[in-house]
């Protein structure tokens, strides 16, 4: 029963276990970044990931997606890195279209952070498990 209710779950919000879910092409390109903190950029190709900034650099690897919107009014997708770099601070990426040509771009930790984000201990805090990255970010065409 519980397999059941899991599978219709998984069947309503539109990722089945065991499936390998990439990108649609709206979210696959260049992301160049905006700033200090978030100068580099994002690559999102249908198969792999990479996230190079100033503080945080995600070699390309295999990704799953862990949630995604395709809706014009809210396009969305949440990435989860298989294998991220040593060097790579953010394996949860969340991608949303903020405008047009713009995109926050924002990274997380862990996946727990990424489930917690909203709660009042872990937005904003100091703690070092706690910090995400958020940048802003131009598509590139």
């Amino acid at each position: 029963m519980r397999a059941l209710m899991l599978l219709a779950l998984s069947t309503s919000i539109g990722i089945l276990p065991g499936t390998v879910v990439a990108a649609d092409s709206v979210f696959t390109g260049v992301f160049q970044g905006t700033g200090r903190a978030c100068s580099g950029a994002l690559y999102v190709r249908t198969k792999t990931i990479e996230w190079n900034s100033t503080y945080s650099i995600c070699k390309s690897t295999p990704y799953e997606v862990l949630e995604k919107n395709s809706d014009s009014d809210h396009e969305r997708i949440v990435f989860r890195l298989k294998k991220p770099s040593r060097q790579c601070r953010y394996p949860i990426v969340e991608v949303e279209r903020a405008g047009t040509y713009n995109w926050n771009v924002s990274g997380y930790q862990s996946l727990e952070g990424f489930q917690k984000r909203d709660l009042p201990g872990w937005s904003n805090s100091p703690l070092p498990e706690k910090q995400t990255m958020s940048c802003p970010m131009t598509k590139m065409d």
